[in-house]
């Protein structure tokens, strides 16, 4: 075979190979007020270029993609010109298809070994044709003055199975809010602008922040019109 044809072979291979599967670990749905504050940048841009980035240990694999896009809108954050978004081929990865001159709404943070911006494949990044719940959400923030909300849950560590009828309380400088577990481990309490420590209280049960917990229980941050998601797991209980 001729060398122009093997490299045409090589490039169609890694056009149409398969994308790892991504998978969500976290809790769903991520709320729309709370990655926009988690969030460094939010933009609706268009799709101009895909750069494949090939697996140094498997010449017929694809170990990222990076992709430019011209920057149409800024929500958060300043940017101007263009960005560079880098997704690993790993189960990380969106769960929506990038097309070339698609517009997308785009939550990103910056991944500095990568100089480049990543995305939460399991947020609310996506096609901007079908973003008009996040849009909402984001025209609902700009438009607030007072505070927002902290939803949780509250589950066993091991097997993440949600612990009913149980106290939790909300301490900062605002006050301290509190509210009680529903049947699914889950609470919710609207809450002042301003930083909160949140602890769930239980005789004889201890609790930490969960692996897949988004927010920080011990410090979450609630801006006007934002919220957070907490996600705590009881760790042992004593005897």
């Amino acid at each position: 075979m001729k060398p122009l044809a093997c490299l045409l072979c090589v490039a169609l291979i890694l056009l149409t190979a398969p994308l790892a599967m991504a998978f969500c670990f976290v809790p769903q749905p991520r709320l729309t007020c709370a990655e926009y504050f988690a969030s460094q940048l939010v933009v609706e841009a268009t799709l101009v270029q895909t750069k494949i980035i090939g697996d140094k240990n498997d010449p017929m694999g694809i170990s990222a993609r990076v992709y430019t896009l011209d920057v149409d809108r800024v929500m958060r954050g300043k940017i101007a010109g263009s960005v560079r978004v880098y997704e690993g081929n790993d189960s990380g990865r969106a769960t929506f298809d990038w097309t070339p001159g698609k517009k997308y709404l785009l939550f990103l943070f910056y991944v500095p070994h990568e100089n480049a911006w990543g995305l939460d494949g399991c947020g609310n990044s996506g096609p901007l044709s079908g973003a008009e719940d996040a849009l909402s959400g984001i025209e609902a923030i700009k438009a607030a003055r007072d505070g927002g909300v902290i939803y949780g849950a509250v589950s066993q560590q091991a097997l993440s199975i949600p612990i009913p009828r149980v106290h939790v309380e909300a301490q900062g400088d605002n006050g301290e809010y509190a509210a009680t577990t529903n049947e699914k481990g889950e609470f919710q309490m609207k809450v002042p602008a301003g930083q909160y420590s949140v602890r769930v209280i239980a005789s004889g049960h201890s609790f930490k922040k969960a692996d897949i917990s988004y927010e920080d229980p011990g410090k979450v941050q609630i801006e006007p019109g934002g919220c957070a998601q907490v996600q705590l797991a009881e760790t042992e209980r004593s005897r």
